[in-house]
């Protein structure tokens, strides 16, 4: 047996609801599918006070609903056909409990909130004997309301549906609104206008109505009522006063409903579900089409400028970074170099300065260890100079990178100036003037002096060894050895600096290199530090231009999907569309991706 067409849109009007998670309207389509084909059920809904419960009674001529001050129901109560009066609570287990139809109200009023969920009551009406089923059910009122949404899981099996609202004044927006979701999931819809008899001016306030559903685009005829003008002609059996009543054209209208083919029934009910259905899911799904094209403008364009921004400072930052390293270690060289040139300087001229005044024999001793102090103590300050600039350097690099820069600096510790190997200066040969060489020098000048004198005063007949002339022996004596004191201490002198300026150059030369040494290991140590930052902040970037890309390409692909599922969806409510106009339904505007 071949299904019917409608039921294969339905089927796949159903999966596309739970495809996208709408488990609502699934639960509405599939109840739609399975209520029994055998019943037409007849809802009727209002807000509180507009005598729902009086009209009722009314069509039916029996007290079966609660009217007046007693407690309305919490859940729908279903009306059908019995040959016997009878009430049946139906517990949310499902478990039936019967009731005499006269306590019915008490009965209710006595189970706990929330242990039912529905009443059935059966009343032997011919009305009712083909199947029709009369829900009542309970004020509509807060959207968040149990009340509400027990009343309005009546749309998902109802075939018809009568909204009631009294004369008293026009429709709210709130009946409006109501009235506009009735006939979204229902064919068939009434807008009953009761209490006309308590309100002189119901005419005007039917017109308004029926301007208003028109205006809001909802097929709904207005049929004025009056429960107390029907029961008063049920009483005195007066057919006129019926017929102002009212309800003679709401009981065709109940009876159209109860009269049409089932299969008819069906099929106009599911096409009409399935548009709703269709309607509500492209619309959701309009909504994430729009925001993830938004978010793949916008968004996608600004993550793209921030990627490029932060491509282009990196890119700068590489420069600076690099130009700063290489221009501080160059400086750091220099610098250092004459900074320990400067300081062993200072020494030389201490040194110039000592032996240009004293006796290097007498004080090399004390001058010694004065200068291995003092070179220790110039190159440990020049050391500890360049270690600290060599912090102040990587600080100045690290912050090139501004804020990306969140880690620790490299180790710049450097493995120490070397001062306790520095060697003693060597103490130079100082040659001493013995007593045994200044006599032997005093000797020499006598000598002469003892000859020149002699001679002299040889002609004058004295002999050439005289008292004049050992005299002036004595005293050329005394000025040779003066002379030769004094060249000899020259001399001393001349190599003592000599030797302390040797000394000094050699450390200024062993500790200059060391020092360039260190400087270029803290330059590797640099480069080597910061390249790694770069290439990590590269790395980072490239990811981040890479998962924008990849972000784009899913949000490409997951808006192609929607669209093809809106066109679905459009294909469906166009379908059912057309199964509704061939159930007897007029054709309405049509989805459209």
């Amino acid at each position: 047996m071949t299904a019917p067409a409608w039921l294969e849109v339905l089927n796949e009007t159903l999966d596309a609801c739970r495809t996208h998670g709408r488990a609502d309207l699934a639960e509405l389509l599939r109840r739609r599918r399975d209520a029994p084909a055998e019943q037409i059920r007849l809802g009727v809904l209002g807000f509180p006070k507009q005598g729902k419960g009086y009209l009722l009674n009314a069509v039916l001529n029996a007290p079966v609903c609660a009217v007046g001050d007693a407690a309305t129901p919490a859940v729908p109560t279903e009306i059908g056909y019995a040959e016997e009066p009878a009430a049946t609570l139906v517990g949310r287990s499902l478990e039936r409990i019967p009731v005499a139809v006269e306590r019915l109200t008490g009965e209710l009023g006595a189970r706990p909130a929330g242990t039912l969920s529905r009443v059935e009551v059966g009343v032997p009406r011919e009305l009712l004997s083909a199947g029709l089923v009369l829900v009542d059910t309970p004020p509509v009122g807060d959207p968040r309301s149990p009340r509400t949404a027990a009343a309005l899981d009546l749309l998902a099996e109802a075939d018809a549906v009568i909204i009631v609202s009294d004369a008293t004044a026009s429709l709210s927006p709130a009946e409006l609104a109501l009235a506009r979701h009735v006939r979204t999931w229902c064919p068939h819809v009434v807008l009953a206008l009761t209490k006309i008899d308590a309100s002189p001016g119901w005419r005007a306030v039917a017109e308004r109505d029926r301007a208003m559903l028109a205006e809001a685009g909802i097929d709904a005829p207005v049929l004025p009522v009056s429960a107390v003008v029907r029961q008063a002609a049920a009483k005195a059996g007066d057919a006129d006063l019926n017929a102002r009543s009212g309800f003679p054209e709401l009981l065709t209208w109940i009876a159209e409903q109860a009269a049409r083919p089932p299969e008819q029934s069906r099929a106009l009910l599911a096409a009409v579900g399935v548009r709703a259905a269709a309607a509500e899911l492209v619309e959701s799904l309009r909504d994430r089409a729009d925001a993830a094209g938004q978010e793949a403008g916008l968004g996608q364009a600004a993550l793209l400028q921030r990627a490029q921004r932060r491509a282009d400072d990196l890119r700068r930052q590489n420069t600076r970074w690099q130009n700063l390293l290489s221009d501080e270690i160059t400086d750091l060289l220099s610098d250092a170099e004459y900074d320990l040139r400067e300081r062993t300087r200072k020494i030389v001229n201490t040194i110039d300065q000592t032996f240009d005044d004293g006796d290097p024999a007498k004080v090399w001793d004390e001058f010694a260890p004065w200068l291995d102090n003092a070179l220790a103590e110039a190159v440990d300050t020049n050391y500890g100079w360049l270690a600290d600039r060599a912090e102040w350097i990587a600080q100045a690099t690290a912050a090139c990178f501004g804020a990306q820069y969140e880690g620790a600096l490299p180790d710049l510790r450097l493995d120490g100036s070397g001062v306790e190997g520095l060697d003693d200066v060597r103490r130079p040969k100082i040659e001493k003037f013995k007593v045994g060489q200044q006599a032997f020098t005093g000797l020499r000048g006598s000598y002469g002096g003892v000859l020149m004198f002699g001679l002299v005063t040889s002609l004058a007949g004295l002999p050439l060894i005289n008292p004049v002339s050992l005299g002036a022996g004595a005293a050329f004596a005394a000025k040779t050895i003066k002379d030769e004191g004094g060249m000899r201490l020259q001399r001393r002198q001349a190599v003592a600096k000599q030797a302390a300026q040797r000394h000094v150059d050699d450390v200024f030369l062993r500790f200059g290199k060391e020092c360039r040494d260190s400087i270029r290991v803290v330059q590797r140590r640099l480069r080597d530090h910061f390249t790694g930052l770069a290439e990590e902040l590269a790395d980072e970037l490239t990811h981040e231009r890479e998962t924008i890309l990849a972000g784009t390409a899913e949000r490409e692909r997951r808006t192609v999907h929607i669209r093809r599922e809106i066109d679905r969806l459009a294909g469906l409510h166009q379908r059912a569309g057309e199964l509704g106009t061939i159930a007897g339904r007029t054709t309405r505007r049509e989805l459209s991706a």
